[in-house]
């Protein structure tokens, strides 16, 4: 759509084939039994808790952000870097996705598992249609049946789930100066794309993790064990 930014339209590739990969990179590929079953078992390890419908900011809630750094805690925050600051400086403005499921009595409606679209009469910016992810699994897939994933692109508002930095100059600025109260809280690390207002593709998000554990996480447990 014309209201994109040129910041997003430039990230959009533009492909005339029905290549079935999702980017042009030499070498990509998913999880061999997806995400989740990834996540499942990194966190399957009784050292891991996980807390479901918490909120870091509630300081009612044990684990809120006011108590662990009164406690000296290490932290690592993955939220929205101008939210953990309380928006003292202003918000960082974002591009957030709607998405709507369509259903096709098909076996295959696009061919490819992402289409893109920039004209400008369509609503939306791209469509998943997630079984051509996994072609290797067309056997077990349903022939006649498709499920198909319109994404409408708008700018995010405050509750809005922040999917893509704007990344303006003066947003450029902005985070710059988050980024320096940030170096003020030498307990927490900062990650992700909320944290660092960065776009990653999750190649990158792997890399930059790895990278942020040995070098900022791994110090702080470090000094806890001394």
């Amino acid at each position: 759509p014309a209201e994109l930014p040129a910041s997003i339209i430039k990230r959009l590739p533009v492909r005339f084939n029905y290549d079935n990969r999702y980017f042009k990179d030499t070498w990509e590929g998913l999880p061999a039994d997806g995400y989740t079953k990834w996540f499942e078992r990194m966190i399957d390890d009784p050292r891991v808790t996980v807390s479901l419908g918490v909120d870091f900011f509630d300081e009612s809630q044990p684990y809120n952000k006011k108590a662990l750094r009164a406690a000296g805690v290490p932290v690592v925050y993955t939220g929205p870097i101008d939210r953990y600051f309380d928006y003292e400086l202003g918000d960082l403005k974002w591009r957030t996705v709607d998405f709507k499921e369509v259903r096709y009595d098909e076996g295959d409606h696009f061919g490819c598992p992402v289409m893109n679209f920039s004209d400008a009469d369509v609503p939306y910016t791209r469509a998943i249609e997630f079984k051509n992810f996994n072609p290797e699994r067309r056997e077990r897939q349903n022939p006649d049946k498709t499920v198909v994933w319109e994404e409408y692109s708008r700018f995010a508002e405050r509750g809005d789930e922040p999917y893509y930095p704007i990344n303006t100059d003066a947003d450029k600025a902005l985070y710059a100066r988050y980024e320096a109260k940030a170096a003020a809280e030498p307990k927490t690390v900062f990650g992700g794309r909320l944290g660092t207002y960065k776009y990653y593709d999750m190649h990158q998000v792997i890399d930059t993790a790895l990278t942020a554990y040995e070098e900022q996480v791994a110090p702080l447990l470090a000094n806890i064990t001394k």
